[in-house]
This record gives C-alpha cells, sequence and structure tokens, in this order.
C-alpha cells in the first residue's frame, strides 16, 4: 500500500509538472489580443491571465503580447493568430512591422542625385504656355 501511495503522488508531481511548464502568464497586452474560449467565440485577454498551451490566441494590427513560462519570455507581434506553444516555439514570428533601419547593404548600384526625365505635369505646363487664349 506505501509503494502504490508513492507511486500515486510521483505520478501526480510529476503531471504538474508537465502541465505546469505549459502554462503562460500574460505579462503585458498593448493594442487589441484576444483568446478564444469556445468555437468562434473571443474573449480580451488582459495582464494576468494565464494561458495554457493549447489556448488559441489572435493579436490584431499594432498589438503585442509578452508572455512568460518560468524563466522565458515569448513576445508575439502584430497580426499573429495560433496556439500560444506553437506561436511561442517559433519565438513569435516576425509579424508586420512598418519603417525600419537598414544597416548595410551589398548592392553594387549607386544612386544619382537627380534625373533629367520630363514628366507629365512639367509638358503640360509647358504647353499652356504656348498657347494663345481668347478672352
Amino acid at each position: 500500500m506505501k509503494k502504490f501511495c508513492a507511486l500515486l503522488l510521483f505520478g501526480m508531481l510529476f503531471s504538474v509538472m508537465v502541465f505546469a511548464s505549459d502554462t503562460y502568464t500574460v505579462q503585458s497586452v498593448a493594442g487589441k489580443v484576444e483568446r478564444e474560449v469556445s468555437p468562434g467565440k473571443w474573449e480580451a485577454v488582459t495582464v494576468g491571465t494565464t494561458l495554457t498551451g493549447a489556448t488559441v490566441i489572435n493579436t490584431g494590427i499594432n498589438s503585442v503580447l509578452v508572455l512568460k513560462n518560468g524563466n522565458q519570455s515569448v513576445t508575439v507581434p502584430a497580426m499573429k493568430k495560433g496556439t500560444v506553444e506553437t506561436l511561442a516555439a517559433a519565438g513569435g514570428g516576425t509579424g508586420i512591422r512598418i519603417g525600419g533601419k537598414v544597416s548595410g547593404s551589398d548592392t553594387a548600384v549607386t544612386s544619382r542625385g537627380t534625373v533629367s526625365t520630363s514628366t507629365a505635369s512639367t509638358r503640360a505646363s509647358e504647353a499652356a504656355e504656348d498657347l494663345e487664349w481668347a478672352e
């Protein structure tokens, strides 16, 4: 009986450790971030919410979700949808980024300062000067 209780206790501790590593705590939310409560029903995610790895989340435009699992912190960028476990394994992905800075380039093409190509607006203004208007 003692062996059975010890084995049962060990099994429960092991299952708690396995499932505890599968929980994520929301550290910060910016923008519209939702989780799927039931099929087709979405609920807003708030700071302090505990999510499991199987929870489906959806981040909107200009949204960022920061999750913490133990010592690991995962940032989920805007326009991502999937399970927490999948997004955490992918490192959150790159998302959509507008703007940015190029640190270096290896292109061989050099740019020129100005180009003397006539555009439609310059040709139209020159043509207007040639016409005589009868008033």
